[in-house]
């Protein structure tokens, strides 16, 4: 586990390490500056396990780590994607347990720009988190966008953080049929903003998620499996010849 300072967290299965993880590894690796980077591999091969550990010795500036997650609550669901998305809530308040001051978690099938933290206010210990918020949606599972929340270790975020893990677990533990990593966050931010004074939430600063390759983004991603390939395109573009992917 990374034990202190700014850590990126994502999640993938061995299909998802060799299509997205190594070329976000690759795009943080190629800005030139430390970067934390922790990797949650979901039901991993050996040789993805090993391929991790090789990189997390010979990266120059990217202090990669990573857990291994045998999805034991991901059995009995009728599409294992249901707990991939979720996974990550899972492991997140373990993380700032361990002592990380602030954690944000993505979607792995994406490239590193520029780095996030400048982007990030600097009051934002305050809160108790930031979600890319769509309150428009009128329907609760699209009022959050998952892509990317952050959160930090003050005590309002931790109690957030360990409410969406715990609710994610029950309702694992009922076999969902839809995605839950979006739906259950909106809930747990809902009511405590209801319950609790002391809550808030932020949004995500809109130029930390980049849909449309925006050069100004910290991170270029994909929305939709219908532009997957505009996105590998663009990626390849950024990382140039030689990619690993």
């Amino acid at each position: 586990m990374p034990s202190s300072g700014k850590v990126i967290l994502v999640a993938c299965d061995d299909r998802y390490f060799y299509s997205f993880a190594l070329g976000l590894i690759e795009s943080i690796e190629r800005l030139g500056k430390p970067e934390a980077l922790h990797v949650l591999l979901l039901e991993p091969s050996s040789k993805v396990v090993e391929e991790t550990a090789a990189l997390a010795k010979n990266l120059k500036h990217v202090k990669l780590t990573y857990s291994v997650d045998p999805c034991v609550l991901a059995q009995g669901l009728k599409r294992r994607e249901i707990y991939y998305t979720a996974a990550r809530f899972l492991l997140a308040p373990l993380v700032l347990e361990a002592g990380v001051e602030r954690l944000l978690m993505i979607d792995v099938d994406a490239v590193m720009n520029r780095s996030p933290w400048p982007m990030i206010p600097q009051d934002f210990d305050r809160q108790s988190g930031a979600f890319i918020f769509r309150r428009k949606e009128k329907r609760p599972w699209r009022k959050i966008l998952a892509s990317a929340v952050l959160l930090n270790n003050s005590p309002g975020s931790m109690h957030l953080a360990n409410a969406i893990a715990s609710s994610i677990a029950v309702s694992l533990s009922n076999k969902p049929n839809y995605h839950i990593d979006q739906i259950l966050p909106f809930y747990a931010c809902e009511l405590s903003t209801r319950m609790f004074d002391e809550f808030s939430t932020s949004d995500i600063p809109a130029k930390l998620m980049g849909y449309h390759y925006e050069p100004e983004s910290a991170f270029w991603t994909v929305k939709g499996h219908q532009a997957l390939d505009t996105f590998v395109a663009e990626r390849d573009k950024l990382l140039g010849p030689g990619s690993k992917n």
